[in-house]
């Protein structure tokens, strides 16, 4: 694939320092309306999922070795950039690279809402800490068909490379709603009928087994060290 609109060789380029501070940078993301991924996977399930990609970077080896994937992103990009293996160090997050990477432009609707169902299966995630841990859940809920997860504003970015990785995707196949009021969405859960069930070492909590899962229901997962706050539970 020849169609590059221009080359890199700079790593104090720009376009490079856009990339490096996207990735880095949550209030740079949302003020730019912009996040970055980094491998053919992800970036391939970003555009799947019908974010339009604003800037590709490539390494010439990358285009070679994948042609098939890269070529509907490159076309559909507003800037397909040659990179040199310099320059893919100076953007990659990871101890190995693939040398692709994309800058893509959030939806309109973002964070997508939650369509909240009385059948419905949902996962509530409370101030999480651990962006692998958040990644990890979305990835697991969108395997077992979760119909829709709410995240607190107080846990990690979706939109963080460390999130998207984690989660293999998984953050592009399922809705997910970031809410600044956990509790306002818990008592919305409930007044439509849905119970919600929180996830806690307490001595009032009643075992799992004993708790039916089968039918419509949300289940409230809290911070790792801390768990849920005794205002939610």
């Amino acid at each position: 694939m020849n169609n590059f609109s221009r080359e890199i060789t700079s790593r104090d380029n720009p376009m490079v320092k856009q990339y490096v501070l996207l990735a880095s940078s949550r209030k740079a993301r949302y003020d730019q309306k912009l996040f970055v991924t980094e491998g053919i996977k992800l970036t391939a399930e970003a555009f799947a999922a019908g974010y339009c990609p604003e800037m590709l970077f490539a390494t010439e080896d990358a285009m070679d070795r994948y042609y098939d994937d890269m070529q509907s992103i490159a076309l559909a990009s507003d800037h397909f950039l040659r990179i040199s293996n310099s320059v893919a160090q100076k953007l990659a997050q990871s101890t190995s690279t693939q040398g692709v990477f994309d800058v893509f432009r959030m939806l309109d609707n973002d964070p997508t809402d939650v369509k909240i169902d009385c059948n419905g299966k949902f996962l509530l995630l409370c101030s999480l800490q651990d962006p692998g841990n958040v990644g990890t859940i979305l990835r697991t809920a969108a395997a077992f068909g979760i119909d829709g997860v709410i995240l607190s504003q107080d846990s990690p970015d979706l939109y963080s490379l460390k999130v998207l990785r984690a989660s293999m995707g998984g953050v592009f196949k399922i809705p997910v709603h970031v809410t600044n009021d956990i509790c306002c969405d818990i008592q919305k859960l409930r007044e439509i009928g849905l119970p919600v069930y929180a996830a806690a070492l307490d001595e009032r909590a009643v075992s799992i087994r004993e708790v039916s899962l089968k039918k419509g229901c949300a289940v409230e997962i809290g911070n790792e060290g801390n768990g849920i706050s005794n205002e939610i539970k």
